[in-house]
């Protein structure tokens, strides 16, 4: 399958591969021969602030879920990492006032740990979600990699709230796994699967918890250090990966052309014209990631095809079959779904 950009550009800190080949070692496994298969140096374990790219973590994760046989890795992986394994992000969690202001600055600056997801934090009622937005298709790897994500970002509420937060719902966005019995250990709260959204639900006055190690200086000195990391971070960015962000966020809702100029402060006609420098289009970007999700969610969630159209902005699901058969050799999403068939490459728009 076709990517609007390219695995090897997903760059996630090589920490967090620390933590994993500990839990490999920890559970009888051969560190070391899991990163040969996964084509990794020994050496990137002992860098200090060092990268991998998304390729290579997506095959370490596999490869250790192989060499332990287990799984349902990403939750014992996600129980792992505590709150300072997460950088100057953690840091700045950690110390704010109060749980709102720390769930605030992790939606503003998780690029800065991983661009694959952005997150969101929406009051409705008595209740507040932190909703976990995919940027990418994630392939067999998807319900891992947010399995850890959950059970980390869980582990972070909990430590900050001392304890405190009354975490009511978890929602996910993929098929119950055959370990489902499994997650009555990681999770404190009723856990749902098949769901439209990757969610943690709790109650809103929650986010008024004090944290137990407030402390304004530090949390404003690590914020403003994660500022200049997504700065630079952003600076390294392709438009059209600043674009994914805007579609992954949208949920249905796509913005139009003109919008996303002024959400990245450019005229359109510079907009236009930087897309074609790059190879592509507004269109052809949305076009990408609207066959990127709809495989992912007809390969791994058993939502249906309306519901299905309609989180990829479809007002008709007639549309959506049309399009989807015009890129999938003629193959409608049913028969896509039925044959459980790796998808064919995407083809560009002209």
């Amino acid at each position: 399958m076709k990517t609007a950009q390219s695995e090897t550009s997903i760059q996630l800190p090589t920490n967090y591969l620390r933590n994993l080949l500990d839990l490999v070692a920890g559970r009888g496994g051969d560190g070391l021969q899991m990163m040969q298969r996964s084509g990794l140096s020994p050496e990137l374990i002992d860098t200090i602030d060092g990268q991998i790219s998304w390729e290579q973590f997506s095959g370490a994760l596999r490869e250790s879920r192989n060499e332990i046989n287990e799984p349902g890795l990403g939750l014992y992986l996600g129980s792992q990492l505590t709150i300072t394994t997460h950088g100057l992000l953690g840091l700045a969690a950690m110390s704010s006032p109060t749980l709102g202001d720390a769930a605030r600055l992790a939606c503003q600056y998780v690029a800065t740990r991983t661009p694959l997801v952005s997150l969101r934090l929406e009051k409705k009622g008595m209740q507040v979600s932190l909703t976990i937005d995919e940027l990418y298709a994630l392939g067999d790897i998807r319900a891992t990699f947010l399995e850890t994500l959950t059970v980390t970002l869980l582990a972070v509420i909990d430590f900050v709230a001392g304890g405190q937060a009354r975490v009511s719902q978890v929602n996910f966005a993929f098929q119950t796994p055959e370990y489902s019995s499994l997650y009555e250990a990681f999770f404190p709260c009723p856990v749902r699967f098949n769901q439209e959204q990757n969610q943690i639900i709790l109650p809103a006055a929650d986010l008024n918890i004090p944290s137990r190690l407030a402390d304004i200086q530090v949390q404003r000195q690590a914020a403003q250090q994660c500022e200049q990391q997504l700065k630079q971070w952003q600076e390294r960015q392709k438009l059209s990966g600043q674009i994914r962000m805007m579609l992954g966020r949208a949920k249905g809702r796509f913005p139009g052309f003109e919008q996303v100029a002024d959400e990245l402060s450019l005229s359109p006609r510079t907009l236009r014209r930087r897309l074609a420098e790059e190879g592509t289009s507004y269109q052809e970007l949305l076009e990408i990631w609207r066959q990127e999700m709809a495989h992912q969610y007809l390969r791994t969630t058993n939502l249906s095809v309306q519901q299905i159209s309609y989180l990829l902005g479809y007002n008709d699901p007639a549309n959506f079959g049309r399009a989807f058969r015009k890129r999938n050799e003629g193959i409608s999403p049913l028969r896509f779904r039925q044959q459980g068939q790796e998808a064919p490459a995407i083809s560009r728009s002209e």
